[in-house]
């Protein structure tokens, strides 16, 4: 019975000690820069001796860097590595349709997931999930769209180099919606702004008639890559209830990019 009793606590111990360093590499690859043992140690709820001990052992292995004297540390070029190939085996389509699937059971509408092309400046939708209300429009799937007509690309564009964005702008033609003209440098600037203070785009009827968008960016390590975007008759979503699909539609998508390794995009 003692040897059997000695065994389970070794083990509950080993299973406590592998969760302190998980989460003391967590605390170290979501802090900006280095940081101290006592800083960590208040912030995980840990003992400081029990922090440094783990910050040791990280260091030894080449996951944590930083000197013992200043008792300053990062994460180390090891945790950057097995970071790397983990980022880079990821499948941001597979990633998506979770996120897709919950919005769209939220708020009972269709959702989609779109990816940007650098290459051709356009954006394409990769993945949909729809509500169990009918929408009176075709989207397609895997199929070049405008950047600059639609919440969807203009979620994207607020976020792109300045340049890119002129680039692109040149190249559109006028709304298929509407037939409504290609905005000017000035006025789409405006809307790209108001889009990044608010966190995601809006648009009624640009790229199909009576559609309304609701789109918020996606990031990846080297930048938005995607938005997520609601769409619906813009007599079911009305002004009124804008504000609150909208948060929703940005929270998914700042949960996207967690997952992607990538921190919130700042203001």
């Amino acid at each position: 019975m003692t040897s059997t009793s000695n065994r389970q606590t070794g083990s509950a111990e080993s299973v406590g000690t592998v969760a302190r360093t998980v989460r003391v590499l967590a605390a170290l690859a979501d802090a900006d820069g280095r940081v101290g043992v006592g800083t960590l140690a208040e912030e995980l709820g840990l003992a400081t001796s029990t922090v440094h001990r783990i910050l040791q052992l990280l260091k030894q292995e080449g996951f944590v860097a930083g000197e013992s004297d200043t008792r300053q540390y990062h994460v180390g070029p090891q945790f950057y590595r097995v970071a790397a190939r983990v980022v880079a085996s990821l499948d941001v389509v597979d990633l998506a349709r979770p996120h897709v699937q919950d919005l769209a059971t939220q708020f009972d509408e269709s959702v989609l997931f779109a990816l940007y092309h650098q290459e051709s400046k356009s954006l394409s939708f990769a993945v949909r999930a729809d509500g169990t209300k009918a929408l009176q429009y075709r989207i397609d799937l895997n199929r070049p769209l405008s950047l600059v007509w639609g919440a969807s690309g203009k979620a994207i564009l607020a976020w792109l180099p300045e340049l890119e964005v002129l680039e692109i702008l040149r190249q559109e033609a006028p709304s298929p919606a509407t037939g409504a003209e290609v905005p000017s440098r000035g006025e789409l600037f405006a809307e790209l702004e108001r889009v990044r203070s608010t966190g995601y785009a809006v648009s009624g009827g640009e790229k199909l008639p009576e559609a309304r968008g609701i789109a918020a960016p996606v990031f990846g390590p080297a930048g938005v890559l995607g938005c997520l975007c609601l769409t619906s008759p813009k007599d079911r979503t009305p002004n009124r209830s804008i504000p609150a699909i909208g948060v929703a539609v940005q929270a998914k998508a700042v949960a996207l990019s967690r997952e992607l390794g990538t921190k919130p995009h700042p203001e």
